[in-house]
């Protein structure tokens, strides 16, 4: 069988990632992206043909599910300290739009991305081909690269492949010697067109032409001038948002000041983390700290909390650092933006500039949170947050519970805060069924999802996985209150009831189990606290779904 030019070129194209480290492909079933779908299927066989790289394959039918799971195993890829590009391949027209909003989570959350979406060539666009639209520049600014790549011709494959790859990486992995947005990792668009014949030519796999300077796909960082310690301030707060780090409690505790930290910051933890810190700033108390602190210091991006935002807007001083992927687009007032937090920041502050009084005015207001009574979202929240462990990784809902468990969290011993991610680029519902399972893959562990009903309902088809396919080890705890109650706690709830019903928190009626059932996903619904506790605490061997009835 003579070799075709397409399926040559996807084989070269695929070989040339793997190289890169680009190790999982995430892939929608379709005709034109045929060529890249037989490379990915011998590649990710069990026993893969000589010569062809090993890859971790994922099939799913609805792309917009395909791109949150490639969006939550880099996530998870990058929390074990592992950070590469995850690929998402789909066919032509509607299937390339579908990928937009976890293109768009990655965007704002800098999560590295591979877009290779199928076209017809040249001479079939613009004519009325079917399944043909204008997918170059689909993306816009929510890309940090894109390619539209011509059809092959036979043998030029090699070396055009391995350029491509290189430089797709590249963008997708981000130079943080740079300062500015196009730098931070995030998504690439490769459109690459195919001409038929697009079918398996049973060709062989050849080894790509090598870089003069591999660099694994780790990208090359300068580093700049080393910033100035902080200044010496007595009454400091430092704020850590999504994607703080460990390294922000660090900082509070060299300087004696108190840690507000959000539950996905990775930094709740120690003895100068403030948990109650949402109700105390909704206090007098809070507002007379809040009116007399000389400096605030946000590491990570805060989203939670309108008390958090006001404290960062009336900050006399204000310094940001590890804004994640929009942190140019940290407040305008901020005397400094730093991409990092330096290490001049660890240094302790002097004993003359350092108050004892401070930490203990806001410790004795919000030190210890108090457990909630009953049944009812709250305990579930709290229940979740306790099944976290070292090898039970959390994933939480935007809405409600992530809110939840900003109030009710303890503070962990230090440095043993629990890894709790979450989807907050934009702090969407979208694809967090699928999110939640990428994780579960890229990282290995187990995982423990927290989510409400209408977040579940959102993305049920993320239970849609084939026999296949292999399953994750992720618990999906649904907290089942009939509806979108957030929405009883904001301004809205001053509407008409029916209103306020209809347009916003919208009931549904939906038999959750059933749902389960159509999908041969095991449900276990639980009514008490005792019922929820036992089904947290089995063990997980596959994707399975708690339904906390409140």
């Amino acid at each position: 069988m003579s070799e075709h030019p397409s399926a040559a070129f996807a084989r070269a194209l695929v070989a040339a990632l793997v190289e890169r480290g680009v190790e999982d492909y995430v892939l929608s079933p379709g005709s034109r992206s045929g060529p890249l779908a037989h490379a990915l299927a011998e590649a990710g066989a069990p026993n893969p043909p000589l010569g062809a790289p090993k890859v971790d394959l994922h099939v799913r039918i609805d792309e917009r599910s395909a791109g949150f799971l490639a969006l939550g195993i880099a996530r998870g890829r990058a929390a074990t300290g592992d950070p590469r590009p995850v690929a998402i391949v789909t066919t032509s027209g509607t299937a390339v739009g579908n990928l937009m909003p976890a293109v768009m989570e990655a965007h704002h959350s800098g999560v590295p991305l591979l877009l290779l979406t199928a076209d017809r060539p040249a001479e079939l666009r613009g004519v009325g081909s079917n399944q043909t639209t204008d997918q170059v520049g689909l993306f816009g600014a929510f890309v940090r690269w894109q390619a539209d790549v011509p059809a092959a011709a036979l043998g030029e494959h090699p070396d055009r492949a391995t350029a491509l790859a290189d430089r797709a990486v590249a963008a997708a992995l981000g130079d943080r010697a740079r300062e500015d947005m196009a730098a931070a990792p995030g998504p690439v668009h490769v459109n690459v067109a195919f001409r038929e014949p697009l079918g398996a030519d049973g060709g062989v796999w050849a080894d790509p032409p090598r870089l003069p300077t591999p660099t694994g796909g780790i990208p090359i960082v300068v580093p700049g001038d080393e910033p100035a310690p902080l200044p010496p301030v007595a009454r400091g707060v430092v704020i850590a948002g999504d994607g703080a780090g460990d390294v922000a409690r660090e900082v509070a505790e060299a300087h004696g000041w108190p840690l507000l930290a959000e539950p996905t910051s990775l930094a709740r933890s120690g003895s100068h983390c403030i948990p109650d810190y949402v109700r105390l700033l909704e206090s007098p108390q809070g507002e007379d700290l809040a009116a007399r602190v000389h400096q605030v210091l946000v590491i990570g991006r805060p989203t939670l909390t309108r008390p958090v935002q006001a404290l960062i807007r009336r900050a006399p001083a204000l310094i940001v650092a590890r804004f994640g992927a929009r942190w140019r687009e940290a407040p305008h007032h901020a005397q400094a933006v730093l991409r990092d937090v330096p290490a001049t920041w660890l240094w302790s502050a002097a004993p003359d500039d350092a108050d004892p009084a401070w930490l203990a005015e806001w410790r004795s207001g919000g030190g210890r949170v108090h457990a909630p009574e009953g049944w009812g979202p709250r305990v579930v929240a709290a229940a979740f947050a306790d099944s976290l462990t070292p090898e039970t990784w959390g994933f939480v809902g935007s809405s409600g519970p992530v809110r939840s468990l900003d109030r009710l969290m303890p503070a962990a011993p230090a440095g043993r805060a629990p890894m709790l991610l979450a989807n907050r680029g934009l702090a969407g519902i979208d694809g967090t069924l699928s999110t939640a399972a990428g994780v579960a893959f890229g990282s290995r562990r187990i995982v423990h999802a927290l989510m409400g009903d209408v977040t579940f309902l959102h993305e049920a088809g993320g239970l849609l996985i084939g026999p296949r396919e292999e399953r994750p080890r992720l618990r999906i705890v649904v907290v089942n209150d009939g509806g979108g109650t957030i929405f009883s706690g904001l301004e809205h709830s001053a509407a008409p009831p029916e209103n306020l019903e209809r347009v916003f928190t919208t009931p549904h009626g939906a038999e959750l189990a059933a749902i389960c059932a159509g999908y041969r996903v095991p449900h276990t619904p639980v009514r008490s606290r005792t019922e929820l506790a036992a089904a947290l605490a089995a063990p997980v061997t596959g994707l399975e779904v708690i339904e906390a009835l409140v």
